[in-house]
C-alpha cells in the first residue's frame, strides 16, 4: 500500500514539474497571444481582469477601479491576476501579485508586492491591496483610452528629504497573545471550550525564530436520569525554533517541543530535533512554487499517565523524519502536495507514513475541479494506555483509539456560464 502512494506522489510531481517546465519555458506557453495590441493602438474597451487566490473585497475594488472591467472567466480576460500572501516577521501579511499577460503583445509577465500591518484594520488593507493593484494595471490601461481619464497624484513633499536609519528598539521581534472561548448549552449536554495562545517571533532575511505555546481545554458534561457524567480534554503545546538561511536554496535549523495530552495518555513529550532543508527552487520564487525536502532527527523523551501497552510508564527515544512538500502556482490551476515519513530508530516498525494533496485545476472555460485527498498509514501508537477502554469513555471521546489508518478526501466541481462581466454593485435585499 505504501509503495502505491509513493508511486501515486511520484507521479504527480512529474506532472507538475513538466508544468514548470512549460511555465518557464516561453515557446511552451500555450496562451493565446492572437488578441495582442501594439503599443501605438490604443483600445476603445477597458481592459478585462480576472483575480483568484486571496479573497478580496471585489465590491470595493470595483468601486474604486473603474478603468477596468473585473471578469469571471479568465479565458476571457486580457490580464489574468494571482494573488498569494505571506505572514511577515511583524505579524502583518505580504501579499503577491503576479500579473500574466494574455493579451498585450511586447508585455513580459510580472510580479509586485505589497505589505500590510498587523496593526491596519480592514479598511486599510484592502485600499493598500486596490493602490497596490491599480499601480501593477496601469502599462495596460496605457494601452486603453480609459488612459486619458486618470489623474495621478503625488501626495509627498516636493523636496527630497534624506531618511535617518530607523531604530528598532524590538531588535526585530514581535509578540501576539490570543484567548477564545465558547460555550453550547443544553438541558441534558453542556459543552465548554477555552484555549490561550502566546507567540513570540523574529524574522531576518538570514535568520528566523519562532516561539509558539498553546493551552486548550474542552469540557463535557452530560445528565441522564439525574446522573451526571463528565468529560475533561486538556493538552499543553509548546515549540521553539531556530532556522538559519545558508544560501538560496539550502537552510538548516532546530526544533523543540513539549507536548501533554490526557486524551493521548501523555503527561509529557519533549522532543529536540536539528534538521536541514532543501528546496529545488531558490526561496525568491516561493510565490510561486516550492519543492522542498527536509530531514529531521533528534531524542524525545516520554512520560505516560498509565501504563501503555508495551510497558512503559516513560522512555527515551530517538525518532528521525523526512518531508517532501510541493506547491504550485499557475494559471491553470494550484497544486500543493506532502508526503512526511517518521520513524523512532529503536524499532522501525513503528513508523508513520502520511501524504496529504490539494488540487485545483480549471479543466476548460467555466469548468474547474478541486480535490483533496490525506491518509495516513499509522504504526506508532506507543502510548496507547494498556488494559480494556470503557464504552463510556469512547462515547465521551476521553481517550485515542486505536488504529493502523486515516483516511479523509473531498471533491468539488464548479460550473459557471452567462454573462462573463460582473461589475456592477448591488447589495439591496
Amino acid at each position: 500500500m505504501i509503495l502505491r502512494f509513493l508511486t501515486v506522489f511520484v507521479l504527480l510531481v512529474i506532472l507538475a514539474c513538466g508544468n514548470i517546465l512549460a511555465f518557464d519555458n516561453p515557446e511552451n506557453d500555450m496562451r493565446v497571444k492572437g488578441r495582442g495590441t501594439l503599443s501605438y493602438n490604443k483600445r476603445d474597451a477597458k481592459i478585462k481582469v480576472y483575480i483568484e487566490g486571496v479573497r478580496l473585497d471585489m465590491d470595493y475594488m470595483r468601486r474604486n477601479m473603474r478603468f477596468a472591467d473585473f471578469v469571471n472567466d479568465p479565458a476571457v480576460a486580457d490580464v489574468h491576476i494571482i494573488i498569494s500572501n505571506r505572514v511577515s516577521g511583524s505579524g502583518g501579511m505580504v501579499y503577491s501579485l503576479m500579473y500574466n499577460n494574455l493579451s498585450f503583445e511586447n508585455f513580459s509577465d510580472f510580479t509586485i508586492t505589497c505589505t500590510t500591518l498587523s496593526s491596519d484594520t480592514f479598511e486599510e488593507q484592502r485600499r493598500k491591496i486596490k493602490d497596490a493593484l491599480s499601480l501593477g494595471l496601469m502599462p495596460f490601461v496605457n494601452q486603453t483610452k480609459a488612459s486619458d481619464l486618470l489623474v495621478l497624484r503625488y501626495r509627498g513633499e516636493a523636496q527630497n528629504v534624506s531618511q535617518a536609519e530607523i531604530e528598532d528598539p524590538w531588535n526585530s521581534w514581535t509578540f501576539r497573545g490570543d484567548v477564545n472561548g465558547s460555550v453550547n448549552l443544553e438541558e441534558s449536554k453542556k459543552v465548554y471550550n477555552y484555549s490561550f495562545n502566546a507567540r513570540a517571533d523574529k524574522v531576518t532575511e538570514e535568520l528566523r525564530i519562532r516561539n509558539n505555546a498553546r493551552r486548550s481545554v474542552r469540557t463535557q458534561k452530560y445528565t441522564n436520569d439525574g446522573e451526571e457524567y463528565r468529560s475533561d480534554n486538556t493538552s499543553t503545546y509548546a515549540s521553539s525554533s531556530v532556522v538559519k538561511s545558508l544560501s538560496s536554496r539550502w537552510s538548516t535549523g532546530a526544533f523543540g517541543s513539549f507536548y501533554n495530552s490526557n486524551y493521548r495518555n501523555t503527561v509529557y513529550s519533549i522532543s529536540l530535533k536539528p534538521a536541514i532543508e532543501y528546496n529545488i527552487f531558490p526561496w525568491d520564487v516561493s510565490d510561486r512554487k516550492v519543492f522542498t525536502i527536509a530531514y529531521y532527527i533528534g531524542p524525545e523523551w516520554k512520560k505516560y499517565y498509565e501504563e501503555t501497552i508495551y510497558d512503559k510508564i516513560r522512555e527515551g527515544l530517538w525518532e528521525q523524519a523526512l518531508r517532501l512538500d510541493l506547491q504550485i502556482v499557475q494559471t491553470w490551476g494550484e497544486v500543493q502536495a506532502g508526503l512526511n515519513a517518521t520513524n523512532y530508530l529503536h524499532d522501525w516498525s513503528k513508523n508513520r507514513i502520511t501524504f496529504d494533496t490539494d488540487l485545483s485545476v480549471r479543466i476548460m472555460r467555466g469548468l474547474s475541479v478541486r480535490m483533496g485527498f490525506r491518509i495516513e498509514n499509522v504504526h506508532d501508537q506507543i502510548y496507547l494506555p494498556k488494559g480494556d477502554i470503557s464504552l463510556e469513555d469512547v462515547l465521551l471521546n476521553k481517550v485515542q483509539l486505536p488504529s493502523t489508518f486515516e483516511i479523509g478526501a473531498n471533491f468539488g466541481v464548479r460550473v459557471q456560464f452567462g454573462s462573463i462581466y460582473n461589475n456592477i454593485v448591488n447589495n439591496r435585499l
